[in-house]
């Protein structure tokens, strides 16, 4: 298989793995605080299509939800093939690591900074800490992910 397949291929599984830590931490907090599944992601789909002005008004819709997920979907996605590709280059040459640490920091922050940009009148009704964790664990997820795809990586590092 050439490498730039490869690469695609690890940058799709990648965003899949981001994107499922994120979707499984927000519906286990939904659950764990007693709000409806899903709600965190009717929540962020409200916003984002401007179903719903303030948080009281948002219900969990099957077409929010779906709309908000395949979104997210795309964006981890893409956030997935950036970051294999990036791992490929990091691969290349012990000096080119910090680039990976760039996107791992960038993808920490993705979330929450969306929710902050794009749902200033949703962020009352979803916790701040969901948002950075979600954040975090999914970057944390897809750097290990690449991590073990590239074991040159790892081993070029005295983590």
């Amino acid at each position: 298989m050439p490498k730039v397949f490869a690469t695609a291929k690890q940058g799709l599984i990648a965003g899949l793995i981001g994107f499922a830590t994120v979707a499984v931490l927000m519906f286990i907090v939904d659950l764990a605080a007693g709000r409806p599944p899903f709600y965190s992601a009717a929540v962020l789909g409200s916003a984002l299509f401007g179903a719903a002005p303030n948080p009281t008004n948002v219900t969990v819709a099957a077409a929010t939800v779906l709309g908000y997920s395949v979104v997210h979907l795309v964006v981890f996605l893409a956030f997935g093939l950036i970051a294999a590709a990036l791992a490929s280059l990091a691969d290349r040459g012990r000096h080119l690591w910090f680039i990976g640490l760039f996107f791992f920091i960038f993808v920490c922050f993705h979330m929450f900074g969306a929710v902050q940009a794009l749902a200033a009148p949703m962020r009352a009704a979803l916790p701040e800490a969901m948002l950075w964790g979600a954040g975090i664990a999914a970057a944390v997820m897809i750097a290990l992910y690449l991590l073990r795809a590239h074991p040159r990586i790892r081993a070029a590092q005295a983590w």
